[in-house]
């Protein structure tokens, strides 16, 4: 791979306060057959570039611009002794993404051209590269300057795989040979429920620990003397039920530290956590905080027992984490046109509202601006029924102008719609399983919601009347369903409008993922909520809201919506472990 030019480093940037790692010391060795080599990751980014929230417009303590400093800083006291990865989902996630794949996707795109500023060696393929389209990525995989990696993803129903398995990265030695250092991705086999439609019948995504080992096994063959896996996935579980979908679990590195020893260093990604310096196995584990709000940084001591002949003698990890509000100024002008025209697009105005919306309490009792959603869908697709999760309790449609950015707020992911026909007892699973989002009432030593499962699982339903009564124990909270004043029974049929990560049984809706599709034109569900107030210009709750739904006891409902405010009301697009965090697997 050839190097790329640099942006010159900072002024002032050794007055940073976050400091490069300093090495290991010194070994008793001659300093020859010595090396420090130090690797930079990142995960998660869903394009934070900017220090910027295209939703509120202020700025955050999050992007690559914040990172920037502290990779130059890094790279200038380890000079020639670097690498930078990504462990995957890079090109989905906001306005700026969107908008270079829905209205300009025939340009450049500006994420890998950031990328390819700040000098990535190799980044693996997480599962929200598929959300646009394999067009789509493929172009990104053409412009970068640096391998899109993934060892379980094969062409559909052969043994070759679809994307680089595998790059053998050299670095030269203070001895005047070459140490290199094989670098792997995974990418979640989940990608088979979550975006069916743009990989089915194309790609395959197979059991991540397999693939994996035979991988490192033909690096290590090929001369590889350490093994990087830049995994999209967390330690270990899944969002969805194996044994159901037939799918392997989406997390699998702490099965990858134990049973593949091979393995050096795991970049984890995935489920926007972060963790430093933990080891399994002898293995060095790592994860970067999601959306560029911190680096994970393995610093290893190498020795060299031989003429290319290294192992690794000693590892550490940390965090490292940007300077707040100082952002490397020559990247962000090189990206300023492409961010300016994100800013421009969801400030546009789409209407206007004659009262305020809000989502504040709308995973806790029914709201209009749920029902503005659901209502939309249904129409849409002429369903009896319709379903969507409030995915940030902040979202907000104003009285008066409404511009993109709040409908963006109110619908951030890059969903689109389909209906399918249910029976009543398969609707019935379907709110036991919404209603898993609650620990229940008087829990002892809990809260009432369970904030282990993410809000966007808590599935909303417009079209029957329903209570979840969080006294009792879960799969037995329904006590009334109901559609047009009659008890739903379980041979009954709808339809049911929702989006295509669901329908596909996404979070763990496995009793639906097999359900007939009675209706998919491919339309995103954004988009849809845009021409509806493009076409009536001024929305009113009157024209969407029907009260339908209930949570008893009442008691339940007040203590639940104080946990939830205090712990996710936060703006739009703020920390990790906000309303607006992207979840997992969406």
């Amino acid at each position: 791979m050839q190097p790329l030019v640099l942006l010159a480093l900072l002024p002032g940037l050794s007055a940073c306060a976050t400091r490069p790692p300093a090495p290991l010391p010194a070994a008793a060795f001659p300093a020859l057959d010595t090396l420090t080599l130090v690797l930079m990751g990142t995960t998660d980014v869903h394009g934070r570039l900017y220090n910027h929230d295209y939703y509120t417009g202020a700025e955050t303590d999050h992007g690559l611009a914040l990172l920037k400093p502290a990779i130059d800083s890094i790279r200038s006291v380890h000079a020639g002794r670097t690498l930078l990865f990504d462990s995957g989902d890079l090109l989905q996630g906001n306005p700026l993404g969107m908008v270079y794949a829905r209205i300009h996707g025939d340009q450049p795109n500006p994420i890998i051209r950031a990328m390819n500023l700040l000098g990535y060696d190799a980044a693996a393929i997480g599962n929200h590269e598929f959300n646009y389209g394999l067009t789509h990525l493929d172009r990104a995989v053409e412009l970068a300057a640096f391998p899109f990696l993934s060892a379980n993803i094969f062409r559909a129903g052969t043994p070759e795989h679809a994307y680089t398995p595998y790059v053998l990265l050299p670095v030269a030695s203070p001895a005047g040979d070459t140490l290199y250092v094989g670098v792997t991705g995974n990418t979640p086999p989940g990608v088979h429920l979550w975006d069916r439609d743009n990989v089915d019948g194309v790609l395959d995504f197979r059991e991540i620990v397999g693939s994996v080992r035979d991988v490192v096994a033909d690096m290590r063959a090929r001369g590889a003397d350490i093994v990087v896996v830049l995994s999209h996935g967390g330690l270990e579980g899944t969002s969805y039920d194996t044994v159901t979908t037939g799918l392997p679990p989406e997390n699998a590195a702490a099965r990858l530290a134990r049973e593949v020893p091979a393995i050096d260093v795991i970049f984890l990604g995935h489920t926007h956590r972060e963790l430093a310096d933990t080891v399994i196995g002898g293995v060095l584990l790592m994860q970067a905080k999601n959306w560029a709000a911190s680096l994970a940084v393995a610093t290893l001591s190498v020795r060299r027992d031989g003429v290319g002949d290294w192992r690794v003698e000693r590892k550490r990890g940390e965090i490292v984490r940007p300077v707040p509000g100082v952002a490397d100024r020559p990247f962000m002008d090189s990206l300023r046109w492409e961010h300016e025209r994100a800013v421009a697009y969801v400030n546009a105005r789409i209407g206007e509202g004659a009262e305020r919306l809000d989502a504040r309490d709308a995973r806790v009792r029914d709201t209009p601006i749920i029902d503005f959603v659901n209502e939309v869908q249904r129409r849409t697709a002429g369903a009896d029924l319709s379903s969507t999760a409030a995915f940030q309790i902040n979202a907000v449609l104003p009285a008066g102008d409404i511009s993109i950015a709040d409908i963006a707020a109110l619908y951030p992911y890059d969903n689109t719609l389909k209906a399918i026909r249910i029976t009543g007892a398969q609707l019935r699973a379907y709110l036991e399983k919404s209603a898993e989002y609650y620990s229940g009432f008087l829990a002892p030593g809990g809260t009432v919601t369970n904030f282990d499962v993410p809000g966007y699982n808590f599935d909303i339903v417009s079209g029957v009347d329903y209570t979840l009564d969080l006294a009792r124990p879960v799969g037995e909270r329904v006590t009334v369903l109901t559609h047009e004043g009659v008890a739903v029974r379980d041979e009954q049929t709808f339809t049911l409008a929702l989006n295509n990560y669901r329908q596909a049984g996404g979070g763990g809706y496995d009793m639906i993922a097999g359900a007939e599709v009675v209706y998919d034109r491919q339309e995103d569900i954004r988009d849809l909520l845009i021409a509806e107030l493009r076409l009536r210009d001024v929305i009113r709750p009157s024209d969407y809201f029907r009260a339908n739904w209930r949570i008893v006891p009442d008691a339940a409902v007040d203590a639940a919506l104080a946990e939830q405010t205090s712990r996710e009301s936060r703006p739009a697009g703020g920390p990790p472990g906000a309303a607006g965090a992207a979840p997992a697997a969406r």
